[in-house]
């Protein structure tokens, strides 16, 4: 019988449940049986079971909101920007931190995590978002004359929330079903430009 043919992507998603259900004990062997291949056939993917790990639970190198954020800011108004930029945030965090906390757990560093980045994923989403907020200042559609500290104030509202729930679980601080609209009205707030006088 022939082995079955697999992709990288569905070994690297399977990886991703089995670790995050079993933890960073969870042997190769049951990966294998999980994905229905030899555990051979794992390995002529990637050499050792720390390089299986990273691959499948360290973020990529892009975040996907990044292309969206790089190519505006567009001409709808700069609330319902910040609205669709801050749920695509809110879900990156949400499916990054638990393969972060996978992976620290396992006792792997971020230099190995990051190792394949030129420019780790978290810089570069600074980065962007620090961009995207200085043109929006340079445009006079918002008041954001400190564009890095916006964008470090922004990310970490969102990213505290979900660090807080995975690290404390039912007890972490509860927050409101419109936690990301109450964070965009409170955000407008402190950049909106002022009304022109006429």
């Amino acid at each position: 019988m022939r082995p079955r043919q697999f992709t990288d992507d569905e070994l690297l998603q399977t990886a991703r449940r089995c670790f995050l259900e079993h933890g960073p004990g969870v042997s190769t062997n049951a990966i294998a049986e999980e994905l229905g291949v030899s555990q051979a056939a794992l390995f002529k993917r990637f050499k050792t079971k720390q390089d299986l790990m990273v691959e499948a639970l360290a973020p990529g190198a892009q975040p996907p909101w990044i292309a969206e954020v790089e190519a505006g800011p567009d001409d709808s108004p700069v609330p319902e920007q910040l609205h669709r930029v801050v749920k695509r945030i809110d879900a990156f965090f949400e499916q990054m931190l638990p393969g972060i906390a996978m992976l620290r757990a396992a006792g792997i560093e971020p230099e190995v995590m990051l190792r394949h980045h030129e420019v780790p994923p978290p810089v570069r989403a600074h980065r962007t978002l620090s961009a995207w907020l200085r043109r929006l200042h340079e445009q006079g559609r918002a008041n954001v004359p400190h564009p890095q500290s916006t964008a470090m104030a922004f990310l970490g509202a969102i990213h505290a929330r979900h660090m807080l729930c995975h690290m404390l679980r039912e007890h972490a601080p509860k927050t409101e079903p419109e936690f990301l609209q109450n964070l965009v009205d409170v955000f407008w707030a402190g950049i909106a430009p002022a009304p022109q006088e006429t």
